[in-house]
Protein backbone atom coordinates (compact mmCIF):
# COMPACT_ATOMS: atom_id res chain seq x y z
CA UNK A 1 0.00 0.00 0.00
CA UNK A 2 1.18 3.07 -0.92
CA UNK A 3 0.13 6.05 1.13
CA UNK A 4 0.18 10.12 0.59
CA UNK A 5 2.92 10.27 3.35
CA UNK A 6 5.46 7.75 1.06
CA UNK A 7 4.70 10.03 -2.22
CA UNK A 8 6.10 12.93 0.49
CA UNK A 9 8.90 11.51 1.74
CA UNK A 10 9.97 10.60 -1.79
CA UNK A 11 9.73 14.07 -3.09
CA UNK A 12 11.06 15.59 0.04
CA UNK A 13 14.63 12.83 -0.32
CA UNK A 14 15.04 15.04 -3.96
CA UNK A 15 13.75 18.39 -2.35
CA UNK A 16 14.50 18.58 1.26
CA UNK A 17 12.20 21.22 2.51
CA UNK A 18 15.32 22.75 4.23
CA UNK A 19 16.19 23.81 0.69
CA UNK A 20 13.53 26.28 0.65
CA UNK A 21 13.53 29.55 1.48
CA UNK A 22 12.36 31.27 4.53
CA UNK A 23 9.04 32.75 3.31
CA UNK A 24 7.88 29.63 1.86
CA UNK A 25 5.32 26.96 2.54
CA UNK A 26 6.31 23.70 1.22
CA UNK A 27 5.15 20.19 2.05
CA UNK A 28 1.67 18.80 2.80
CA UNK A 29 -0.55 21.62 3.32
CA UNK A 30 -3.71 19.39 3.47
CA UNK A 31 -4.88 16.10 3.68
CA UNK A 32 -3.87 12.78 6.21
CA UNK A 33 -0.45 11.27 5.71
CA UNK A 34 -1.49 8.05 6.76
CA UNK A 35 -4.43 7.41 3.83
CA UNK A 36 -4.01 5.17 1.15
CA UNK A 37 -3.07 6.99 -2.33
CA UNK A 38 -5.40 6.18 -5.39
CA UNK A 39 -3.63 8.80 -7.88
CA UNK A 40 -1.62 11.99 -7.48
CA UNK A 41 -2.68 14.88 -9.93
CA UNK A 42 -0.24 17.68 -10.63
CA UNK A 43 -0.16 21.17 -12.16
CA UNK A 44 1.95 24.33 -11.78
CA UNK A 45 -1.02 25.60 -9.24
CA UNK A 46 -3.61 24.35 -6.70
CA UNK A 47 -6.98 25.87 -8.01
CA UNK A 48 -10.37 24.82 -6.76
CA UNK A 49 -10.57 23.35 -10.53
CA UNK A 50 -7.65 21.52 -10.23
CA UNK A 51 -9.30 20.00 -7.10
CA UNK A 52 -12.92 19.05 -9.25
CA UNK A 53 -10.18 17.75 -11.55
CA UNK A 54 -8.73 15.08 -9.61
CA UNK A 55 -12.22 14.56 -8.03
CA UNK A 56 -13.21 13.30 -11.32
CA UNK A 57 -9.72 11.37 -11.96
CA UNK A 58 -10.26 9.45 -8.67
CA UNK A 59 -6.82 10.84 -7.50
CA UNK A 60 -6.61 11.94 -3.96
CA UNK A 61 -3.63 13.72 -3.91
CA UNK A 62 -2.82 16.95 -5.75
CA UNK A 63 1.22 18.13 -6.14
CA UNK A 64 1.53 21.83 -7.18
CA UNK A 65 4.82 23.99 -7.55
CA UNK A 66 2.95 26.80 -6.02
CA UNK A 67 1.42 26.84 -2.44
CA UNK A 68 -1.87 27.72 -2.31
CA UNK A 69 -1.22 29.84 0.66
CA UNK A 70 1.86 31.38 2.42
CA UNK A 71 0.86 33.03 5.20
CA UNK A 72 -1.82 32.55 8.28
CA UNK A 73 -5.58 32.85 7.56
CA UNK A 74 -8.25 33.04 9.90
CA UNK A 75 -11.28 31.96 8.24
CA UNK A 76 -11.67 29.59 5.34
CA UNK A 77 -15.31 30.61 4.35
CA UNK A 78 -15.48 30.33 0.96
CA UNK A 79 -14.71 34.17 -0.06
CA UNK A 80 -12.17 33.61 -2.11
CA UNK A 81 -10.00 31.15 -4.58
CA UNK A 82 -7.67 29.81 -2.13
CA UNK A 83 -10.57 29.17 0.60
CA UNK A 84 -12.74 27.40 -1.39
CA UNK A 85 -10.03 25.29 -3.13
CA UNK A 86 -9.23 24.32 0.66
CA UNK A 87 -12.63 23.30 1.82
CA UNK A 88 -13.00 21.76 -1.54
CA UNK A 89 -9.56 19.13 -0.92
CA UNK A 90 -10.69 18.73 2.85
CA UNK A 91 -14.54 18.38 1.91
CA UNK A 92 -13.13 15.40 -0.42
CA UNK A 93 -10.04 13.66 1.01
CA UNK A 94 -7.88 15.61 -1.52
CA UNK A 95 -4.52 15.81 -0.16
CA UNK A 96 -2.61 19.15 -1.04
CA UNK A 97 0.97 18.99 -1.63
CA UNK A 98 3.32 21.96 -2.33
CA UNK A 99 6.96 21.89 -4.04
CA UNK A 100 8.33 24.92 -4.69
CA UNK A 101 11.43 26.87 -3.46
CA UNK A 102 12.90 23.97 -2.40
CA UNK A 103 12.83 22.18 -5.96
CA UNK A 104 13.93 25.27 -6.99
CA UNK A 105 16.45 25.73 -5.32
CA UNK A 106 18.45 22.01 -6.28
CA UNK A 107 20.61 21.14 -9.15
CA UNK A 108 18.51 19.08 -10.44
CA UNK A 109 14.81 21.17 -10.04
CA UNK A 110 12.99 23.50 -12.18
CA UNK A 111 16.17 25.66 -12.90
CA UNK A 112 17.92 22.31 -14.56
CA UNK A 113 14.46 21.72 -16.42
CA UNK A 114 14.28 25.36 -17.60
CA UNK A 115 17.97 24.93 -19.12
CA UNK A 116 17.52 21.57 -20.41
CA UNK A 117 14.29 23.05 -22.65
CA UNK A 118 17.00 25.47 -23.71
CA UNK A 119 19.98 22.65 -24.19
CA UNK A 120 22.01 24.43 -21.77
CA UNK A 121 25.09 22.84 -21.01
CA UNK A 122 28.13 22.60 -18.28
CA UNK A 123 25.43 23.91 -15.41
CA UNK A 124 26.53 25.50 -12.75
CA UNK A 125 24.22 27.46 -9.68
CA UNK A 126 23.91 31.44 -10.84
CA UNK A 127 23.98 32.16 -6.90
CA UNK A 128 25.37 29.12 -4.71
CA UNK A 129 23.84 28.98 -1.46
CA UNK A 130 26.75 29.00 1.30
CA UNK A 131 27.51 25.19 2.24
CA UNK A 132 29.94 23.10 4.21
CA UNK A 133 30.24 20.79 1.37
CA UNK A 134 32.29 21.66 -1.84
CA UNK A 135 30.26 23.05 -4.80
CA UNK A 136 27.33 23.53 -2.24
CA UNK A 137 24.33 21.68 -2.39
CA UNK A 138 21.73 23.98 -2.95
CA UNK A 139 21.47 27.48 -5.38
CA UNK A 140 19.41 30.08 -6.71
CA UNK A 141 19.39 30.07 -10.88
CA UNK A 142 21.22 28.14 -13.33
CA UNK A 143 23.81 29.30 -15.64
CA UNK A 144 25.50 27.65 -18.46
CA UNK A 145 26.38 27.61 -22.10
CA UNK A 146 24.21 26.51 -25.40
CA UNK A 147 26.06 23.93 -27.70
CA UNK A 148 27.26 27.00 -29.74
CA UNK A 149 26.64 30.95 -30.51
CA UNK A 150 23.57 32.21 -31.85
CA UNK A 151 22.55 35.77 -32.63
CA UNK A 152 20.32 37.65 -30.34
CA UNK A 153 17.47 37.36 -33.03
CA UNK A 154 17.73 33.97 -33.17
CA UNK A 155 17.62 33.94 -29.61
CA UNK A 156 14.36 35.52 -28.78
CA UNK A 157 13.30 33.36 -31.56
CA UNK A 158 14.36 30.18 -29.40
CA UNK A 159 12.95 31.25 -26.44
CA UNK A 160 9.25 32.23 -27.76
CA UNK A 161 9.27 28.94 -29.56
CA UNK A 162 10.87 27.04 -26.58
CA UNK A 163 8.51 28.52 -23.36
CA UNK A 164 5.45 29.26 -26.17
CA UNK A 165 5.23 32.99 -25.14
CA UNK A 166 2.50 35.17 -25.98
CA UNK A 167 5.44 37.73 -25.92
CA UNK A 168 8.59 38.25 -24.07
CA UNK A 169 9.36 41.97 -22.60
CA UNK A 170 13.01 42.17 -22.27
CA UNK A 171 15.73 45.09 -22.08
CA UNK A 172 18.39 45.13 -24.63
CA UNK A 173 22.32 45.02 -24.49
CA UNK A 174 25.39 45.67 -26.25
CA UNK A 175 26.11 41.85 -27.33
CA UNK A 176 24.89 40.52 -30.75
CA UNK A 177 25.89 36.96 -29.90
CA UNK A 178 24.56 35.08 -27.30
CA UNK A 179 26.24 31.73 -25.64
CA UNK A 180 26.28 31.93 -21.89
CA UNK A 181 22.71 31.83 -20.71
CA UNK A 182 21.27 32.17 -17.14
CA UNK A 183 17.69 31.19 -16.12
CA UNK A 184 15.39 31.50 -12.79
CA UNK A 185 11.98 30.21 -13.19
CA UNK A 186 9.50 32.47 -11.48
CA UNK A 187 10.09 36.06 -10.07
CA UNK A 188 14.09 36.43 -10.63
CA UNK A 189 14.78 39.82 -11.22
CA UNK A 190 17.59 39.64 -7.79
CA UNK A 191 19.66 37.47 -9.83
CA UNK A 192 20.66 40.11 -12.70
CA UNK A 193 23.86 41.43 -10.64
CA UNK A 194 25.11 37.70 -10.70
CA UNK A 195 24.13 36.91 -14.05
CA UNK A 196 26.28 39.97 -15.52
CA UNK A 197 29.48 39.40 -12.71
CA UNK A 198 29.41 35.72 -13.82
CA UNK A 199 29.55 36.88 -17.76
CA UNK A 200 26.16 36.10 -19.03
CA UNK A 201 25.08 37.04 -22.46
CA UNK A 202 21.70 36.90 -21.53
CA UNK A 203 19.09 36.01 -18.70
CA UNK A 204 15.82 34.60 -18.79
CA UNK A 205 13.63 34.97 -15.60
CA UNK A 206 9.33 36.68 -15.15
CA UNK A 207 7.94 39.22 -12.94
CA UNK A 208 10.14 41.77 -13.44
CA UNK A 209 9.63 45.22 -13.16
CA UNK A 210 10.29 48.35 -14.89
CA UNK A 211 12.98 49.66 -12.78
CA UNK A 212 14.75 46.40 -12.77
CA UNK A 213 14.66 46.60 -16.55
CA UNK A 214 17.51 49.30 -15.85
CA UNK A 215 19.83 47.05 -13.81
CA UNK A 216 20.96 45.09 -16.93
CA UNK A 217 23.40 48.45 -17.68
CA UNK A 218 23.11 46.88 -21.40
CA UNK A 219 25.46 43.99 -20.20
CA UNK A 220 23.31 40.88 -20.47
CA UNK A 221 20.19 40.33 -22.56
CA UNK A 222 17.25 40.99 -19.58
CA UNK A 223 14.02 38.76 -20.45
CA UNK A 224 10.97 38.50 -18.74
CA UNK A 225 8.76 35.46 -20.58
CA UNK A 226 6.25 35.19 -17.65
CA UNK A 227 6.20 33.61 -14.58
CA UNK A 228 3.90 30.63 -15.72
CA UNK A 229 5.46 30.17 -19.18
CA UNK A 230 9.09 30.13 -17.30
CA UNK A 231 7.61 27.55 -14.92
CA UNK A 232 5.75 25.20 -17.17
CA UNK A 233 7.52 21.83 -17.21
CA UNK A 234 7.42 21.56 -13.68
CA UNK A 235 5.00 19.39 -13.41
CA UNK A 236 6.56 17.09 -16.30
CA UNK A 237 9.72 17.23 -14.05
CA UNK A 238 8.02 16.26 -10.92
CA UNK A 239 5.61 13.32 -12.87
CA UNK A 240 8.69 11.72 -14.34
CA UNK A 241 10.50 11.88 -11.09
CA UNK A 242 7.20 9.93 -9.32
CA UNK A 243 7.17 7.54 -12.29
CA UNK A 244 10.85 6.64 -12.04
CA UNK A 245 10.19 5.89 -7.70
CA UNK A 246 6.73 4.70 -8.64
CA UNK A 247 6.43 2.85 -11.99
CA UNK A 248 3.46 1.17 -11.37
CA UNK A 249 1.14 3.72 -9.87
CA UNK A 250 -1.57 6.47 -11.29
CA UNK A 251 0.23 10.25 -12.02
CA UNK A 252 -1.75 12.04 -13.80
CA UNK A 253 -0.97 15.91 -15.50
CA UNK A 254 -3.36 18.27 -14.88
CA UNK A 255 -5.03 19.28 -18.18
CA UNK A 256 -6.28 22.68 -16.89
CA UNK A 257 -3.56 25.59 -18.12
CA UNK A 258 -4.07 27.74 -14.90
CA UNK A 259 -2.28 30.72 -16.01
CA UNK A 260 -3.96 33.79 -15.35
CA UNK A 261 -2.35 36.21 -18.07
CA UNK A 262 -3.63 36.88 -21.25
CA UNK A 263 -2.18 38.60 -24.09
CA UNK A 264 -4.03 41.05 -26.56
CA UNK A 265 -2.20 41.75 -29.58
Amino acid sequence: MITIKDIAKSLEDWAPPLAAESYDNVGLLVGYPHLELSGVLLNLDMTEEVVLEAIKLGANMVIAHHPIWFTARKQLIGQDYISRAIMTAIKHDIALYACHTNLDNIRTGVNMRISAQLGLKNLTFLRPKPSNQEGGLYGSGQIGYLPQAISKQDFLHLVKDTFNCGGIRYADCKKEWIHKVAVCGGAGSFLTSDAIKQGADAFITADISYHKFFDNERKVLLLDIGHYESEQYTSNLICEYLLEKFPKFAVHLSKIKTNPVRYFS
